[in-house]
């Protein structure tokens, strides 16, 4: 396979940003206090397995994204084989 335009694979280095802000993501929570904090540590601990599994999943979803975006900048094609 060859392509068109290989100087647009240099687009493959825009993978980094979602993986950056993946990595530093700066969400600040307020810490709520109770009365019986035991149910809400279950709660918590079920609750964050869940988001954890919805952020890894929209991190691939992006990186598949910017990938097939660049991919189809850069034009693969197979070429023909040549007759004689």
């Amino acid at each position: 396979m060859n392509f068109l335009y290989p100087a647009f694979l240099f687009g493959l280095f825009s993978l980094a940003v979602p993986v950056i802000i993946h990595l530093f993501n700066f969400r600040k929570y307020k810490k709520v206090y109770f009365t019986n904090v035991r149910f809400l540590k279950e709660l918590k601990q079920e609750s964050e397995s869940k988001s954890k599994l919805k952020n890894y999943l929209i991190l691939a979803s992006r990186l598949l994204a910017l990938t097939c975006l660049v991919l189809a900048f850069a034009q693969p094609f197979i070429p023909a084989k040549l007759r004689m």
